[in-house]
């Protein structure tokens, strides 16, 4: 692994490889810049400075490409280094109002509004009726619109930042993925099956009438799972722009995609170099009868020990 530092305001470049006696890599698939943690060996001939720009290359495949947004330093001889990738800016808040528009659209008037720079940015294929955003993290405005477009068009993407660009990368199983477990690569894990979180067996929509000056009310259930689980039930307040048929659908897709247990699994392994929050893992716990998919949340790479800890949910 390569680390490279470059100080924004002299414009020295520094190959700091050798320097670095500790690195951490985390990337989230939700609301969370990727970040890289350095313990670096001080030396006078490295000034650091805030917005100063980091990478961390595999070979001749970047990893991380991000900005200084935190320097530690004590009475020892390391400096510790906090840096972010340019998804950190998305933590600004603003207030928006779309008509008719996709996430990608959305994504992309975001990145120009905040010359944040963009990769491949599929078309993501749901059209928004509106959505208004009013002083709001750009983060929310933007998984605001992918969860709508999960919702409504049964596509699942995420957010993520490809080596200084922001790319949109839709959830697929490939034919071959990582396979983490008991006899491969996993060291510990956990594994929960829950209905204490996002699991409803109800939905119920809301949306203001303003002819009737009354409130119209589309509930979609299950009423084997209620009588299994007791109701649990998800409401929410529409947007007027949407006709009847459409509060339906969304009421009968939202009951599709969390009526059901949450299954998560963490785990502890040997480091895949490279693997990130929003790829597709395959793990093989025979021990407790689980050998199938899961999509990784959360992954914190430990690249000096190359060892890893992951946060993975069912595709």
């Amino acid at each position: 692994m390569t680390f490279q530092y470059q100080n924004n305001q002299t414009g020295d470049a520094f190959d700091i490889t050798t320097m670095v006696k500790a690195a951490k890599w985390t990337t989230k698939r939700r609301g969370s810049p990727a970040k890289l943690e350095l313990s670096v060996l001080s030396s006078s001939d490295v000034a650091w400075a805030e917005g100063g720009i980091v990478t961390m290359l595999d070979g001749g495949k970047g990893l991380f490409y991000g900005y200084v947004f935190k320097i530690s330093r004590t009475e020892d001889e390391f400096v510790d280094i906090l840096a972010y990738d340019q998804m950190r800016y998305l933590k600004n808040k603003d207030t928006y109002v779309f008509s008719g528009k996709r996430a990608d659209q959305v994504l992309q008037l975001i990145a120009e509004d905040y010359k944040l720079k963009t990769g491949q940015i599929p078309n993501t294929g749901y059209v928004i009726p509106s959505m208004v955003f009013d002083i709001k993290s750009l983060f929310d405005v933007i998984l605001e619109a992918l969860d709508r477009t999960l919702i409504h068009a049964g596509r699942m993407f995420y957010l993520w930042d490809d080596f200084g660009a922001l790319r949109l990368s839709e959830v697929i199983v490939p034919k071959e993925v990582p396979v983490i477990g008991e006899n491969s690569l996993a060291t510990g894990f956990e594994y929960v099956r829950s209905i204490d979180g996002e699991t409803y067996n109800k939905v119920k929509l809301v949306r203001d009438n303003e002819t009737t000056g009354k409130r119209d009310v589309y509930i979609a259930q299950d009423s084997n799972n209620m009588a299994l689980w007791g109701i649990l039930q998800y409401h929410e307040s529409v947007d007027d722009s949407l006709n009847a048929a459409q509060i339906k659908d969304r009421a009968m897709k939202m009951l599709e995609l969390r009526n059901r247990p949450e299954q998560s699994l963490t785990l502890s392994a040997l480091a895949i170099p490279g693997l990130r929050a929003g790829q597709v893992i395959f793990a093989d716990l025979p021990g407790i009868d689980v050998r199938r998919t899961f999509l990784v949340e959360e992954v914190t790479q430990d690249i000096v020990e190359e060892t890893m800890s992951l946060k993975v949910k069912v595709v």
